[in-house]
C-alpha cells in the first residue's frame, strides 16, 4: 500500500530505533579501534567521550588527528546523522502536515468537498478518499472525534463554519466537482450552507458540478423539491436534495415485498408484519410499504404498529384518510422495550417484524427478543441500523441487518443510475401512448418532478415483484394470477396515492390541488374499463419491462 509523507508507517519509529542503536554500536566499536590505532590503548571512558561527542557534532581531537579513521566509525557516524535526519524530517512533515496539506491542496481540482462533519458526510469523505479522490472535510470543531481518522485516510480537514465563504473558498470550492452537505447541526444548517454554496458556485465550471443536500425531513425535501429556485438555477452546475433513510427504505421495502410474495400461500392471504421503531422511521416506513408492498390483491396486508403515544393513530389517520383502502394498520399502546411481552399480541403470528431503536445494541436486542418472544411467533425480524453494524452476529433467514448508509449509498441519489435509467423509459413509454394533444402537454423526465420521478422508480421496482409471482406460477392457473395481479396494481397505485394524502371523491377527473381522485375505490367497485386499465399495465409488465407504463 502507497503511504504518503503523512501516512508513516507502524514500523518506522522502531526501525528507526534499531538503526540508530546499530550505528550507535558500529561507531563505537570504530571509535575503540581507531584508539587502539592511534596510541595503542583504548579506555572505555576516551571510547564514551568520544561516541558522545560525536552524536552531538562536536569535534573530536585524538592525538591531534594522526590517526586513520576505521570503517566501523565512519559507517556509524554517517549512519546515524541519517536516521537522526530522517527522523528529524518525518517529525517536521508531522508537526506542519496539517499546514502543508492544505497548502498542497489549492492546486486540487475536480475535487469533493464535504461541508459538515456529521455522520454521513465523514463516512462519504472516507469512502471517497478510499477511491483515490481529493477530498476536504469543513469541520466546525477542532477537535472533533474523527478528525484524525480523516487524516490519516488524506482527507484534508478545514477547521471553520460550513457557512462562512471564506472557508468554502479555502476549500476550493469554485475548482470542486461535488459539494455534499450533511451538517451536523441538522437540516436547517444543511439548507443555510447550500445557500452559502449556491452563492459561491453561480459562475464557471462544467456542467457536471453537483450540490448534494442531505435532508432528513420527508416535508423539507418535498417543499425544496417542488419549490427551491437552487433546483432549477439557470447555472452551470446541479443541485440535488438526497436522503439516505429514504433511498435506504426504497430498497428494503422492496427485497421485503420479494421474500413476502414467496411465501406459497401469499396469494390468499395478505402479509401481517409489526413495525417497532421511533415515530418518524415508522411513518417513513409505513408510507413506503403500504404503498408498495401490494401482492396479495383483495387480501390487504396488516401493519401492527407498536406505539408509546396514543395520540399517533389519530395523527396517522390524519395524515392518511384513505390508508384503509390498502392495508389494515392497527396501533398497539406499549413500551417499545417491552413489546415482546405485550399481551395485547399474545398468540399473534407475524410474517415479519421491523425494529429500529436509539441505538445499535438496543435494535439488536429487541430483535433477538422478538424472534425468541414466548407470546407471539416471529418467523423473521429486519433490524435497522444508522451505520455500518459494529457488531458481529451470523444473519441467517430470520434475523438480517440493515445498515441505512451502506444501502443508501446502492441508490440512484449516490451514483447508482440503473433504476433511474429504467424509471426514465417508464416515463418515456407513458408519454409515447399519451394522444397528440396529451403529449403536447407532458414534460420530459429531467422536468418532470421529483415526486414523479419518484413514483415511476417504485413502479418499475414493483413489475419485477410481478413476474416474480408471475414465474413461479403453473400455466393453468396464470388466467386467475393475471387477475390477481391487476387487483395488485390497483392496490399499489391507490397505495401510493393514500400514502401521499389523497382521498376519494366522486368528480369528474382528479384534482390534484386537493388530492382527491373517483378512482381511489376498491377493485370490485371499478368500472370494466378501469379495471382494464390496471389490467394492461400487467401485461406489458409482463410482456416486456420496457414496455410498462405508470398510471397517471
Amino acid at each position: 500500500m502507497h503511504l504518503s509523507p503523512f501516512q508513516v508507517s507502524k514500523k518506522f519509529w522502531p526501525l528507526m530505533v534499531v538503526f540508530f542503536l546499530l550505528f550507535l554500536a558500529l561507531g563505537t566499536a570504530g571509535w575503540k579501534k581507531t584508539l587502539e590505532l592511534a596510541s595503542g590503548h583504548a579506555t572505555v571512558s576516551e571510547i564514551a567521550e568520544n561516541t558522545i561527542e560525536m552524536i552531538s557534532g562536536h569535534d573530536v581531537i585524538v592525538v591531534d588527528h594522526q590517526y586513520e579513521e576505521h570503517w566501523m566509525l565512519l559507517v556509524g557516524k554517517w549512519g546515524m546523522k541519517a536516521v537522526l535526519a530522517a527522523a528529524l524530517l518525518q517529525s517536521g512533515l508531522m508537526l506542519f502536515r496539517r499546514q502543508i496539506r492544505q497548502w498542497r491542496f489549492r492546486k486540487a481540482k475536480r475535487h469533493q468537498i464535504f461541508a459538515g462533519c456529521g455522520q454521513h458526510n465523514v463516512d462519504l469523505a472516507l469512502r471517497a478518499a478510499a477511491q483515490g479522490l481529493d477530498v476536504a472535510v469543513i469541520c466546525e470543531d477542532e477537535h472533533h472525534p474523527r478528525r484524525s481518522e480523516l487524516e490519516r485516510a488524506g482527507v484534508i480537514v478545514f477547521v471553520g463554519i460550513p457557512e462562512d465563504s471564506g472557508v468554502l473558498k479555502a476549500a476550493g470550492i469554485q475548482r470542486a466537482q461535488r459539494v455534499t452537505i450533511a451538517a451536523t447541526a441538522g437540516d436547517d444548517a444543511s439548507l443555510a450552507v447550500a445557500e452559502v454554496v449556491a452563492s459561491t458556485l453561480t459562475t464557471g465550471g462544467s456542467a457536471d458540478r453537483q450540490m448534494i443536500a442531505c435532508l432528513h425531513s420527508r416535508p423539507a425535501r418535498d417543499l425544496l423539491n417542488q419549490r427551491w429556485s437552487l433546483i432549477t438555477h439557470p447555472s452551470e452546475w446541479q443541485a440535488r436534495i438526497v436522503s439516505f433513510e429514504a433511498a435506504a427504505l426504497r430498497q428494503m421495502v422492496t427485497r421485503v415485498a420479494r421474500d413476502l410474495a414467496n411465501l406459497p400461500d401469499m396469494l390468499q392471504r395478505g402479509p401481517r408484519l409489526l413495525v417497532v421503531a421511533d415515530p418518524s422511521f415508522t411513518q417513513e416506513f409505513l408510507r413506503a410499504a403500504i404503498a408498495f408492498v401490494q401482492i396479495s390483491g383483495k387480501a390487504l396486508p396488516e401493519y401492527w404498529v407498536a406505539v408509546e403515544d396514543e395520540s399517533k393513530q389519530q395523527e396517522f389517520d390524519l395524515l392518511f384518510p384513505a390508508a384503509s383502502l390498502v392495508a389494515q394498520v392497527h396501533f398497539v399502546l406499549t413500551p417499545l422495550p417491552l413489546v415482546a411481552v405485550c399481551p395485547s399480541l399474545t398468540g399473534m403470528s407475524f410474517d415479519l417484524g421491523v425494529v429500529r431503536m436509539a441505538g445499535e445494541s438496543q435494535t439488536l436486542q429487541l430483535a433477538d427478543s422478538l424472534l425468541n418472544s414466548p407470546l407471539l411467533q416471529m418467523s423473521g425480524v429486519e433490524a435497522v441500523v444508522d451505520h455500518s453494524v459494529k457488531t458481529r452476529l451470523d444473519e441467517d433467514s430470520s434475523l438480517r441487518i440493515n445498515s441505512i448508509y451502506n444501502l443508501g449509498l446502492n441508490s440512484p441519489e449516490f451514483g447508482d443510475l440503473s433504476l433511474d435509467q429504467k424509471a426514465r423509459e417508464n416515463h418515456e413509454a407513458y408519454v409515447a401512448g399519451l394522444t397528440a394533444e396529451e403529449r403536447a402537454n407532458s414534460t420530459g423526465w429531467d422536468q418532470i418532478p421529483e415526486h414523479a420521478k419518484e413514483s415511476n422508480r417504485w413502479a418499475v421496482l414493483h413489475r419485477d415483484i410481478k413476474r416474480q409471482i408471475w414465474n413461479r406460477t403453473e400455466p393453468d392457473q396464470r388466467p386467475a394470477v393475471l387477475e390477481h395481479l391487476s387487483i395488485c396494481e390497483h392496490q399499489r397505485w391507490m397505495g401510493e396515492k393514500a400514502m401521499n394524502g389523497w382521498r376519494h371523491a366522486a368528480l369528474p377527473g382528479q384534482d390534484k390541488k386537493r388530492r382527491m381522485h373517483p378512482s381511489l375505490i376498491p377493485w370490485d367497485q371499478l368500472s370494466e374499463p378501469e379495471k382494464e386499465k390496471d389490467r394492461v399495465q400487467v401485461r406489458k409488465a409482463l410482456a416486456d419491462a420496457k414496455n410498462s407504463v405508470e398510471r397517471p
